[in-house]
């Protein structure tokens, strides 16, 4: 079998947008996972903060309840605020040269016992006590900092089953109306939004937009955050267009789409099998066609995968090579989902995106081109095995191929327009006007 790659680079298609996100930051395990030379590597534009440290942020970070211990105390005093290790967690990942995405909220309870998940008891003091963070982070309130955090998403998941919000929709509704008002008048100049759904549209969420379109003011959401765990790219596009419909319908169709949780599970009733598999080159070419995919068929805004967190299951780009006792610490390592991140980075470095077309439905590619230079990133997943000829029209010279499948990781080829592609592979090209 074969199949092409065509590129038009008189086509332009805006940026290459930073879809190559992460959750969680560079160091975990509290500290002792370093994978800071790999960020710095793969370049990860943004680091989404939820479910960090699990379970329920080890008491220190990130979460409204970790920040702010007392919910009884005086939103106001800086004394009553617990920002130490979320103010280190966050130091490592702007050091590396990301963005937080920073979640307002709770993580996720699997425990019987539930804790920080139900309403909390004064809407409008939660929203305060969200503001006096952002100034926190943002405007250096506290003893803080004036970082860049544009995106700041109010909750994770209230739709699903118990483990995110004990409460109704319309309950979180009236939360989120709160919030982002209070949110958006003091910060007209940052990114209020939400709500990290489990998916792009259920009954939960038009219940909740029901509830906020029938205000007599229009509601702020600069962006709409969802989620999607899958194999099957046909649901990442029904995903995608439920985003697109949902929005319109409601009339926040201008709102950024957000899909800032993502990774490769095919049956949750049998999960084992998928977390052994995303860490090899089913799910690294899975990431690779993602990232071709939400580049080149949609206009979503930002994403990011779920997860970097070397310590748990969902984490594919890294393993931990070495333990080093005296230092306390972890070497981290690159696995193959690694570089669908790094050659996607390559693209999003040089910065304009052109037009490029596929034949083969297993085949997703996309490029960039500065006039002067450019790479393609193609992945043949779930397909079988291909010669892909990549067909750059006139003027345009391969000048390198970088190969990840089961047998090799970013292994260099011989410059050619063709290269057999076995299932589950991708490359990185590089070609020169």
């Amino acid at each position: 079998m074969s199949a092409t790659v065509r590129l038009d680079p008189s086509r332009s298609c805006g940026p290459i947008r930073p879809l190559h996100g992460m959750n969680a930051g560079p160091m975990t395990k509290v500290f002792t996972y370093d994978a800071r030379p790999l960020w710095r590597e793969a370049g990860f534009p943004h680091a989404r903060l939820h479910d960090v440290e699990y379970p329920y942020g080890s008491g220190e970070f990130v979460d409204i309840p970790c920040i702010f211990k007392n919910f009884d105390a005086d939103e106001t005093l800086p004394e009553s605020y617990n920002f130490g290790l979320t103010d280190e967690y966050i130091r490592h990942i702007v050091e590396v040269g990301s963005e937080p995405l920073f979640r307002l909220g709770v993580s996720i309870e699997h425990a019987p016992v539930k804790r920080y998940i139900y309403p909390p008891k004064d809407y409008a003091k939660w929203a305060r006590i969200c503001e006096h963070i952002i100034r926190h982070y943002t405007e250096g309130w506290a003893d803080g900092f004036n970082y860049k955090i544009d995106y700041w998403e109010i909750w994770n998941e209230a739709d699903g089953k118990g483990n995110m919000w004990i409460g109704t929709a319309e309950e979180f509704a009236e939360l989120y109306c709160v919030a982002a008002k209070h949110l958006k008048s003091c910060f007209p100049h940052l990114k209020i939004g939400g709500c990290g759904w489990t998916r792009a549209a259920n009954e939960f969420i038009e219940r909740f937009f029901q509830y906020i379109t029938a205000k007599d003011e229009r509601i702020p959401m600069d962006f709409y955050s969802w989620h999607r765990y899958f194999t099957d790219m046909d649901k990442l596009a029904s995903g995608f267009e439920e985003s697109v419909q949902i929005l319109k319908k409601y009339g926040y169709e201008d709102s950024e789409n957000v899909f800032d949780e993502w990774n490769y599970m095919g049956d949750w009733s049998d999960q084992p099998q998928y977390y052994v598999k995303l860490k090899q080159h089913y799910g690294a070419a899975y990431c690779a066609a993602v990232l071709c995919y939400l580049q080149q068929k949609t206009n979503v805004a930002v994403a990011t995968y779920f997860e970097a967190d070397v310590v748990k299951e969902w984490c594919g780009p890294f393993e931990v090579t070495a333990m080093r006792i005296s230092r306390a610490r972890a070497d981290v390592g690159p696995l193959k989902p690694f570089y669908a991140f790094k050659y996607f980075n390559e693209l999003y470095k040089l910065g304009p995106a052109v037009d490029v077309e596929t034949d083969a439905k297993s085949v997703y590619a996309c490029a960039a081109f500065d006039g002067k230079k450019g790479y393609i990133l193609a992945a043949n997943y779930e397909g079988e095995e291909r010669d892909v000829n990549f067909d750059l029209g006139d003027g345009l010279n391969i000048t390198g191929i970088r190969l990840t499948d089961i047998d090799n990781t970013d292994t260099p080829l011989p410059a050619a327009n063709t290269v057999k592609m076995k299932d589950h592979s991708f490359v990185l090209v590089e070609f020169e006007a």
